[in-house]
């Protein structure tokens, strides 16, 4: 009885232990989630953004189709920033966002060199950038609540977004420029269309369907 008593005992001190250790939540760069989805069309996508606890955002240069990220690179040279990809039927103009950050829509990029998101030339992304103007972020913070329409609310699938914000640290990576990937709910295109090819197909199945089925009725009644 003893023995049992102390192997539930260990056993619920290593459940504690692993709640406490999965439950911590670790922000890398600027991290994006849906938040929710209002309206009836257009639909309003908001998402709340959490800056890392290792990060910081800073101003610099408006953040073209492919930023550097690589090694060394100072954060300074490009605003901070975070990516939305293949946005589907976004809705022009609809973009709002907190003090501070500024909105560009790309068809490619933003990008942080050293990730490789998947990126539709046709379907528009969504980028937010620094501007300053008023106190940033403190790391390890919410950075705020985001938002873009889109005529299309019932697909709602993975996309990647990335970011690209600057290294809050003691050492000497201080000041370097930090670059993530991650996955995000977005809308998702329209129901894909058939290819000729494809209809094709299936127009000669349906017709050797339908021959097959006159020739076995005149089988029974013969």
């Amino acid at each position: 009885m003893k023995n049992l008593m102390s192997i539930k005992t260990c056993a619920i001190v290593l459940a504690f232990l692993g709640s406490v250790t999965f439950s911590s939540v670790v922000w890398a760069d600027l991290s994006p989630s849906l938040s929710t989805v209002t309206g009836a069309g257009p639909f309003v996508f908001t998402y709340s953004v959490m800056l890392g606890t290792t990060e910081r955002v800073n101003t610099g240069a408006v953040p073209g189709a492919s930023v550097n990220t690589g090694i060394g690179v100072a954060g300074s040279t490009f605003a901070s920033f975070f990516t939305i990809y293949d946005f589907a039927g976004l809705v022009a103009g609809s973009n709002t966002q907190p003090a501070g950050w500024s909105f560009q829509s790309l068809a490619l990029g933003s990008t942080p060199s050293n990730t490789a998101p998947s990126d539709s030339a046709t379907v528009a992304n969504l980028t937010w950038f620094w501007t300053g103007g008023v106190p940033p972020p403190a790391p390890g913070s919410l950075a705020g609540l985001f938002a873009a329409a889109s005529s299309i609310g019932n697909q709602q699938i993975l996309h990647n977004f990335t970011s690209g914000a600057t290294k809050n640290a003691t050492d000497s990576t201080d000041g370097t420029a930090v670059g993530t990937i991650g996955t995000v709910v977005a809308p998702g295109g329209a129901a894909a269309v058939p290819e000729p090819a494809s209809l094709l197909l299936l127009g000669s199945g349906l017709a050797g369907l339908g021959l097959w089925g006159r020739k076995r009725r005149r089988e029974i009644q013969a």
